[in-house]
């Protein structure tokens, strides 16, 4: 009887011990911790991604090129120095932006743009002159109504192959200078010299607004 006894004490502490120890598998706190992983693993990405953004953006030129564009009426007139070979040429641009476009767009570079005006109508491109001056030309500004993107655009590719040797000594090799923008995505149709391979370079902008506007008539401004 005693031995009975002992034995009911001994069985009913024995699962009381184990019900104590007893481990309970929740699903749902499972899924709440590989949330929470996943989510520091998102946040570290995005934070690795902006680091690489911002040094990419940081990223200086290895060519300086200081210009302004005066606007006087229907005339624009190009000036300024730069670090780049004499002869070397410098390509202009000038895109008129859609009737629609704000201001505001513009600023945020959000606006869009229409077909680049002809060089026949506007005038060609300009060159870096012996003592690093850029040769100051006057362009047409064909319509004092409308908003333009004034490009002034520099393709190391494009230059003269005693050009690109000179280019070659002062910063290395062309295809990986620092800071180096697209300046035409790869088309084989519309050109031998490049290929089918995107044409690269470095690209400074003004935007010029509407003659009776701010930054329209009467005024230099600074590419960017």
């Amino acid at each position: 009887m005693c031995r009975n006894r002992l034995f009911f004490v001994l069985f009913i502490s024995s699962c009381l011990f184990l019900s104590g120890c007893r481990v309970v598998f929740d699903p749902f706190a499972q899924n709440a911790e590989q949330k929470e992983i996943q989510k520091e693993h998102r946040q570290k990405a995005d934070v690795q991604e902006q680091e690489e953004v911002v040094q990419e953006e940081s990223e200086e030129p290895a060519f300086n090129i200081n210009a302004t564009l005066t606007l006087d009426g229907e005339k624009m007139m190009i000036s300024g120095d730069t670090d780049l070979p004499p002869d070397t040429f410098l390509k202009i641009k000038l895109m008129p932006y859609k009737g629609n476009a704000t201001v505001e767009e513009i600023k945020e570079e959000t606006a869009g743009t229409l077909n680049e005006v002809p060089a026949n109508t506007v005038g060609i491109g300009t060159s870096v002159e012996e003592d690093g001056s850029i040769r100051e030309k006057t362009y047409y500004r064909p319509d004092l109504s409308t908003r333009y993107r004034f490009e002034l655009v520099f393709e190391p590719e494009g230059q003269e192959e005693e050009i690109k040797q000179q280019l070659i000594e002062q910063a290395g090799n062309l295809d990986e200078l620092p800071g180096l923008q697209v300046t035409k995505e790869a088309d084989p149709d519309a050109s031998m010299v490049h290929g089918d391979d995107p044409v690269k370079g470095y690209i400074q902008t003004v935007n010029i607004m509407k003659a009776g506007e701010k930054n329209g008539d009467g005024v230099t401004l600074e590419f960017e």
